[in-house]
């Protein structure tokens, strides 16, 4: 039975990877209509960029199908993500106006910021992947880059469970999104440890399985108290393969 988990996580890992890459997609579809970004930040899309590009290089560099294919997608939708975002910032003045500077939705940085950011880093992997300065060890160098970014932006829903514990509501916990990122994690984690047996893989994602699990349990404790503070924006857009 066990053997059959492994071999179901290996192949529901990368179509969860997926799932998960759509979720900003109806932000995205309403930044298109609306003609305007409101205060939404700029930072989940070139992040995601960035990351689904590592994992991307670094499940070729592995010959892991499992990995590159679901980032390649990844890293398509997160340019998708990027360009719409950018194309309407600042382009409705009037529904912009609440923002005190269009550059405050591109936070931490401005947009060039971010873009040289992102290129900056394309060109680094490809540096390390294709010259391997490192040697046999590049690779490996390559996914540990890929495991500090996912650290740290696991990390970021730290915040949001900080901010439930004070105010004893969970509303700012988004219940399907933070499931399907615990399903993902989990199918990841097994398949990490078990068939691949890679520390960059299994790690990130174990420790996103534990934030995940436990948001899942404060959303389940506390539920939506509407008498509790006003909601505040968890990163619901970063995602790991």
């Amino acid at each position: 039975m066990f053997p059959s988990l492994v071999e179901l996580c290996g192949k529901g890992g990368p179509v969860a990877s997926a799932g998960l890459y759509l979720a900003p997609l109806p932000t995205i579809r309403q930044i298109s209509k609306k003609k305007t970004v409101g205060s939404l930040p700029l930072l989940p899309y070139s992040s995601m960029a960035g990351n689904t590009f590592i994992w991307a290089v670094y499940g070729l560099l592995k010959k892991e199908p499992k990995i590159w294919t679901c980032n390649v997608f990844g890293f398509m939708m997160a340019i998708y993500y990027c360009a719409i975002f950018i194309g309407n910032l600042g382009k409705n003045k009037s529904q912009d106006q609440n923002l005190l500077d269009v550059s405050t939705a591109t936070l931490p940085g401005s947009v060039r910021q971010h873009a040289q950011a992102v290129i900056g880093g394309i060109l680094g992997i490809f540096f390390l992947a294709i010259l391997k300065p490192f040697g046999q060890y590049s690779e490996t160098f390559i996914g540990n880059i890929g495991v500090t970014i996912c650290v740290i932006m696991f990390a970021s829903p730290l915040s949001v469970i900080k901010v439930v514990l004070e105010t004893k509501s969970a509303k700012s916990i988004p219940l399907p999104f933070t499931v399907l990122t615990t399903i993902n994690c989990f199918m990841w984690t097994v398949v990490g440890w078990f068939a691949m047996k890679d520390v960059n893989v299994y790690l990130p994602n174990g420790l996103g399985l534990a934030s995940g699990i436990a948001q899942v349990v404060l959303k389940l404790v506390y539920g939506n108290n509407n008498d509790a503070l006003p909601q505040t924006n968890s990163n619901s857009d970063a995602v790991s393969y």
